[in-house]
């Protein structure tokens, strides 16, 4: 196959083999050792992904702006990316810049691919792993997984796998009395603790899975692959604590949890047609998932500031308001993917052809204890009468069906023999979507029930670039792509009132892309440099936003909207040496200069005097979630005999630097920083008799990195916090068994 030094784009690629020796369980534990890649993760499979710095702060409507793919299977969902539990995995790849020619819409800027061990017919081999781990303010954690690989005969082979672990927990809920309201000015609260719930470690994470894949080969030119996976995860609670209360402690007052349970099959056939290779991928994907969050400061906001301080009396939850929000979703998709890939003496060429079928349905609750007992549910029940009595003060549910449809192609022609190549690609598509929401308010009581809405997308995605081999070992590149997220429709709450400000359907916008890069080899292979710069214009940028129109009286609703446009600029540097026959030695490195959206003040709305109304925007604003520095280096020495084996050191340094948090900034969801810290690790292994030994120490400078500040459920504004921090420093220890 072609080496990733050959193809003109920043590929980085780490082995299965490779993940296991520096500890590498989660897509965020993976960004740590890529250029231009971050992962926003509050608990394992709700993961945010950017690359380059384009990043839009992720969100609960806008489609996301980079692609996770398992294999054939596109698995991208908006800040809920999964994570695939690293069981024999062949590689992970990380793709920057956009991908949209050959993979689609949610690769606008780049998109990572997890390739999974494939069955062999040539021989039998199996092995098993065990580990289990200390961390120093936590818990203990433990897994074990194993792997065979069956030949049923000359061309039939089966290859099983399966894997359970913990992840120990290292938040502990301490105890606590509710806020009270200084900011409205009532000065009540504070007088309900959460004894009920004190605990330490309350965020331990259970997974489990298995996959199974059968190949056959039908012949010498045809191969079918077949391939199913399951994966199960429980998490006890988020990785968020408040520094204001104390070292890794928090104060909640319901439980938090989050459970994430996917299927995947898929079927997989490849054909020697003679003039061109063949491939179909069929697939089906269904994804279920449940969290709940605490929402004693949401609740109290809205009590405090519209039940007593405005005096709506819906609003009026009674004395100290504890509760909960959940959202329970369901998200399946089919997929159909066609590719012929062929070559002259010339040229390099791809086609295909592109079908997916989504549909994903979720259910949103809020609730407050006791709720069918305040002046709230008082007040609506003699509004309307003969309510059911609930404590659920709001209810949404929204369903989703999605069509894709799109051909695409690529093509390298050499215009100077073994030196110059021009590459030329293009991807047509069209999206069709409909959309249904209703609104109960209190439970079972339909505020609103919208009719289903529709929206109809279709472009052309345009990639050109020219790659020149200087020598043998020396290639340099200039690409021009462009990403793409396609336009769709929003709720389109209170038309018959006059409507939101912002339109109902909103189009799609488009990052154009130029980079200029270099990938190097000297010293026989032993010094390898790549570097890449680009400068991107991200044009009628999609942005999640409330619609101002609630200040005309209009139902508050969240849209998407084309409302920004934005420019990045920046560079990757991937290096890697051998020094001697057992030193490696490898340094990445991603700057980014510029990340800016500049947006409208105000938008045109005719109802209100002089026809414009406050966005509520920055007219100028640095995009989130993606530091401006970040580096990571490490330095293996290999070689080193021991009792028989063979053994080797590795020290791995990382540092991240500051982002913000999310794109606006308001009075109940401020603005933050966050990021600006560096990690450390030590793995020690030994090779001996088909036994792997590790001993590793992670995090050595115990640092409490703050990966991402949440503002969503208002915290800040009673003077607390919810800041996701990194594991603390943990001492570990894995055996490996191969047959």
């Amino acid at each position: 196959s072609e080496s990733s030094q050959d193809v003109p784009m920043m590929i980085q690629s780490i082995s299965g083999e490779d993940m296991e020796k520096r500890g590498i369980t989660t897509l965020e534990d993976f960004s740590t050792f890529v250029a231009g890649l971050n992962v926003i993760a509050t608990t394992p499979g709700q993961n945010t992904i950017v690359f380059r710095g384009v990043s839009d702060g992720g969100g609960f409507l806008v489609d996301p702006t980079a692609a996770i793919y398992l294999d054939e299977q596109p698995m991208s969902q908006t800040s809920w990316a999964p994570d695939v539990y690293p069981v024999d995995i062949a590689r992970i790849e990380a793709l920057a810049g956009p991908q949209s020619t050959l993979f689609g819409a949610s690769s606008q800027s780049g998109a990572i691919r997890v390739i999974t061990n494939k069955p062999d017919t040539e021989a039998f081999s199996a092995n098993i792993g065990l580990g289990m781990s200390q961390m120093e303010s936590g818990g203990m954690s433990h897994d074990i997984d194993a792997t065979v690989n069956v030949p049923l005969s000359d061309n039939v082979a089966i290859r099983l796998a399966g894997f359970n672990s913990e992840d120990a927990g290292f938040i502990d809920n301490v105890l606590g009395t509710t806020v009270v309201d200084t900011v409205f000015g009532s000065g009540l609260g504070g007088l309900k603790n959460n004894s009920a719930l004190v605990e330490d470690d309350i965020n331990s994470v259970e997974w489990q899975g298995v996959r199974a894949s059968v190949r056959w080969l039908v012949d010498d030119n045809w191969t079918v692959t077949a391939t199913t996976n399951y994966q199960d995860l429980k998490a006890d609670g988020f990785s968020d604590y408040d520094p204001n209360v104390g070292d890794l402690q928090t104060v909640k007052f319901a439980d938090e949890y989050r459970t994430d349970e996917w299927t995947q099959t898929s079927v997989v056939i490849e054909g020697d047609l003679g003039f061109a290779q063949l491939v179909s991928a069929t697939s089906y994907y269904d994804r279920d998932f449940l969290y709940q969050h605490d929402t004693q400061s949401y609740a109290a906001y809205f009590h405090y500031s519209l039940g007593i301080y405005y005096g709506y009396a819906t609003y009026d939850f009674g004395t100290d308001p504890v509760g909960a929000l959940w959202n329970d979703q369901n998200h399946q998709s089919f997929t159909q993917e066609l590719r012929l890939v062929g070559s002259t003496n010339r040229s390099n060429w791809t086609v295909g052809a592109f079908y997916q079928n989504s549909e994903e349905f979720w259910d949103f609750v809020t609730y407050v204890d006791d709720y069918r007992d305040s002046p709230a549910f008082a007040a609506w029940s003699y509004y309307y009468p003969g309510i059911a009595p609930t404590d659920t003060w709001w209810n949404s549910f929204q369903s989703t069906d999605r069509t894709d449809k799109a051909v695409f192609g690529e093509l390298e022609l050499d215009v100077i023999e073994d030196r110059l190549t021009v590459l030329l690609g293009g991807r047509w598509y069209e999206v069709e979507r409909e959309l249904s929401y209703t609104v109960e308010r209190p439970d079972a009581r339909v505020d609103q029930q919208l009719p289903n809405r529709t929206a109809k997308d279709e472009g052309f995605i345009p990639k050109v670039g020219l790659e020149w081999s200087l020598t043998n070992d020396v290639m340099v590149y200039g690409i021009y792509s462009e990403g793409y997220r396609v336009g769709g429709t929003n709720r389109g709450r209170g038309m018959d009132q006059g409507g939101p400000t912002l339109p109902v359907v909103y189009d799609s916008d488009t990052l154009k892309n130029v980079e200029l890069g270099v990938k190097s080899q000297f010293m026989d292979g032993r010094l390898q440099v790549n570097a890449v710069y680009y400068s991107m214009n991200w044009e009628n940028m999609q942005l999640e936003v409330v619609d101002p129109s609630t200040t005309l009286g209009i139902p508050w609703q969240m849209v998407v909207a084309n409302v920004g446009d934005a420019e990045v600029t920046g560079y990757d540097i991937d290096m890697k040496a051998a020094i001697g026959n057992n030193i490696e030695v490898g340094y990445n490195r991603t700057v980014i200069n510029d990340a800016d959206v500049k947006a409208p003040a105000f938008f045109e709305e005719p109802r209100v005097p002089g026809g414009q109304i406050a966005s509520g925007l920055d007219p100028s604003q640095a995009l989130p979630m993606f530091a401006d520095v970040s580096y990571s280096l490490y330095v293996q020495i290999a070689g080193i005999k021991l009792f028989g084996g063979e053994s080797s050191l590795r020290f791995q340094h990382s540092f991240v630097g500051t982002s913000l948090n999310q794109l606006t900034d308001g009075f109940t969801s401020p603005r933050l920083s966050q990021g600006d810290y560096a990690i450390s690790d030590a793995i020690f292994s030994m090779d001996m008799d088909g036994w792997r030994a590790q001993l590793y120490v992670k995090n050595i400078g115990d640092e409490r990195g703050i990966s991402y500040e949440d503002t969503q459920d208002f915290d800040q504004l009673w003077g607390d916090a919810s800041s996701n921090v990194i594991r603390p420093r943990s001492f570990g220890i894995s055996f490996r068994k191969y047959f």
